[in-house]
């Protein structure tokens, strides 16, 4: 049981949008709704071996399957969240000019309707993966035809950066 005090300090969450991604390459990106990378969408930034990769207007993250179609989960917090179970694959900041992102699939673009956050600013974003993995690529490439759906999703939970930040 929480007591008051510890209740009062949980973060809320405001808004959430789930979108349907196309990983290619092994990859998929989280970006600003109007300026994704400089102005120039195929200029993606490398991830050179890590889990995520931040440039301006947007965010790369590392799928551990290489072409498929999965879920992601985008929140918007009024403070840190509690981290869920998952694989967590990082925490990064991220400058979003227009105060709205959306999930991009790295060959089609935007994957749904941009998610409003708090406005202009910058925002601390976690990003969880739920499945995936070597089972994930096992199980893909044991099945007839190929599975392409349900072998991995992901959370992206956002904040704003606090002005200490």
């Amino acid at each position: 049981m929480l007591s008051t005090i510890e209740e009062g300090m949980m973060s809320r969450l405001l808004r959430a949008a789930e979108q349907q991604v196309t990983v290619e390459r092994g990859q998929f990106a989280l970006c600003d709704s109007e300026i994704p990378f400089e102005d120039d969408p195929w200029a993606l930034p490398g991830l050179g071996g890590h889990q995520l990769a931040v440039s301006r207007g947007g965010a790369m993250v590392a799928s551990t399957v290489a072409a498929h179609d999965t879920v992601v989960r985008l929140e918007v917090w009024d403070g840190q969240p509690q981290q869920r179970e998952g694989a967590a694959l990082g925490e990064a900041k991220l400058e979003v000019p227009s105060g709205s992102v959306f999930a991009w699939s790295v060959p089609h673009g935007p994957a749904g309707d941009p998610l409003e956050l708090d406005g202009e600013g910058t925002y601390n974003f976690r990003v969880v993966r739920f499945g995936g993995g070597p089972e994930a690529q096992a199980r893909q490439q044991a099945a007839t035809p190929p599975l392409f759906t349900g072998l991995e999703r992901y959370e992206i939970q956002m904040w704003r950066c606090s002005a200490s930040q």
